[in-house]
């Protein structure tokens, strides 16, 4: 995983001449190396796309929380989204300590991310008129 196409193609230029080292002290081994894409930064369509990214952040506004706006690792629902032409930024769900032992959320948390979601809404309709 990587934020950017270029250092995954540096990643997959690692893993290719690993491959090939292997290869030359093992003379009568065998190896094919393969690059399977799943997903994408998904960066590179909202770019394309900025007021989808802007509506989000009036959303989180109007819920009374001020955005914090960073590159992440994971989406993976939102990057294939957004490369099948749907732009769809990650946004919050309350949730803490992401795929760990320690990972939480609170209430008062999921009734923002509630409420973010409402907003959204009300905001895209307010904008489509």
């Amino acid at each position: 995983r990587d934020f950017t196409v270029e250092k995954l193609h540096a990643h997959e230029l690692v893993l290719s001449e690993i491959m090939n080292n292997v290869l030359r002290n093992y003379h009568n081994s065998k190896a094919t190396f393969e690059v399977h894409e799943q997903y994408r930064n998904m960066k590179e369509i909202l770019g394309k796309f900025p007021h989808v990214s802007e509506y989000a952040m009036e959303a989180i506004r109007r819920s009374g929380i001020e955005p914090n706006r960073r590159s992440i690792r994971g989406g993976t629902d939102g990057s294939r989204l957004s490369f099948m032409g749907l732009p769809c930024p990650n946004i919050f769900a309350g949730e803490h300590a992401f795929h760990g032992k320690h990972e939480w959320v609170s209430v008062q948390d999921m009734e923002k991310a509630v409420e973010t979601i409402v907003n959204l809404c009300m905001v895209w309709e307010e904008k489509s008129l």
